[in-house]
């Protein structure tokens, strides 16, 4: 698991103010803990394990997050397409469009039918996190928007 992965797996933890949070798959552990242990104490370092390595690794709150970017995120579990075919010829959305609240930006293929992913927010694309082709689970960010 990279670590913008761990970055907005921890702003949404964050964000929806939930104390603890275990994610546990076959290769990769997370545990995060923001109870307070001491009246001292503001915030708890997050703990992440891989399997294979018996270290734990500590991720530092102090890298920065960008706030102001909002996110569209995958409506479901699938393929993640940039067009409405699998060979990437003309895709949709480019970074630096402009997208209002409606707009198809990609598609999610289910069980061999193409979904649309439609934006529920208007501004400029700044990143499309995930590539044409990639597999996406639900509420994976796929697209920033500022």
């Amino acid at each position: 698991m990279d670590i913008k992965k761990i970055e907005e797996v921890i702003k949404l933890v964050k964000s929806n103010d939930v104390k603890k949070f275990k994610y546990k798959d076959n290769k990769n552990e997370i545990e995060l803990d923001f109870t307070e242990q001491s009246n001292n104490q503001n915030n708890s370092t997050p703990v992440i394990q891989s399997e294979g390595n018996s270290q734990d690794k500590s991720i530092s709150e102090n890298n920065p997050l960008n706030d102001s970017a909002k996110t569209i995120t995958s409506p479901m579990v699938g393929t993640f397409f940039l067009q409405d075919s699998k060979e990437l010829t003309d895709p949709i959305i480019q970074v630096g469009d402009n997208i209002k609240s409606g707009d198809v930006i990609g598609y999610v293929e289910a069980m061999k039918v193409m979904n649309e992913v439609t934006s529920d927010i208007d501004g400029e694309i700044t990143d499309i996190v995930v590539e044409h082709g990639t597999n996406v689970e639900y509420d994976q960010v796929l697209v920033k928007v500022k």
